[in-house]
């Protein structure tokens, strides 16, 4: 079963989070809390790491902008996804750059959750294209020399420069355009890069970018 927690200061959401998953046979719940300081005054009470979190963006107190950098702390290796209303440009910058490697707009249904829990189990990352477009342009506007500092000296000389367009933007089959390769090259290419980088997904390597 894939362990899932969820802070959300919505009790009836809450409530409809735990009866949801509660039929799922795939799905363990394995702690909801109503804010970011009951999760850390309940830390003991948590028997089971999350693979994966869901984090309302505003909570009481401890929003869930910062509330990703202290779940982190706790645990490590789990996937922090903002549930948030918010389309504010720079509200979703801040949450991948603390660390959180998805970003959902309300209202999403139960249904959709289930759904975004199989592809981050199966490697993806929940991004919406919407919210993939203001991070790409976001890393756009940091300008080209700021980008060229991007060069990762684990990755080799082509690596480099499939991350630099991959930053940039483009898909697959730009990048293999503007490189000449082919299109499979790129992809293995990405792979090794997300490897190397130990990063699962766009979404995590441009929040690893931002935070070296």
């Amino acid at each position: 079963m894939i362990p899932v927690g969820l802070i959300e200061d919505d009790p009836q959401l809450r409530l409809n989070f735990e009866t949801y998953f509660s039929l799922d046979t795939e799905v363990d719940i394995v702690f909801t809390f109503s804010s970011i300081e009951q999760f850390i005054s309940k830390q003991n009470q948590i028997k089971t790491d999350p693979f994966l979190v869901f984090i309302d963006i505003g909570l009481p107190g401890i929003s869930g902008v910062e509330g990703v950098g202290i779940i982190n702390k706790y645990y490590p290796n789990a996937h922090l996804v903002i549930l948030s209303g918010n389309t504010d440009n720079d509200i979703i910058w801040q949450s991948i750059a603390k660390g959180a490697s998805g970003y959902l707009l309300k209202p999403v249904s139960f249904k959709e959750i289930k759904k975004q829990i199989e592809i981050v189990k199966n490697g993806g990352a929940l991004i919406s294209p919407e919210i993939a477009q203001v991070l790409i342009g976001k890393v756009n506007k940091l300008g080209k020399e700021k980008r060229s500092s991007y060069e990762n000296d684990k990755l080799t000389v082509r690596e480099n420069e499939v991350l630099a367009q991959l930053v940039n933007g483009l898909a697959y089959k730009e990048i293999a355009n503007v490189l000449g390769i082919s299109v499979t090259t790129v992809n293995d290419h990405i792979k090794n890069i997300y490897n190397k980088l130990n990063v699962n997904s766009k979404a995590e390597l441009i929040s690893k970018i931002l935070s070296e």
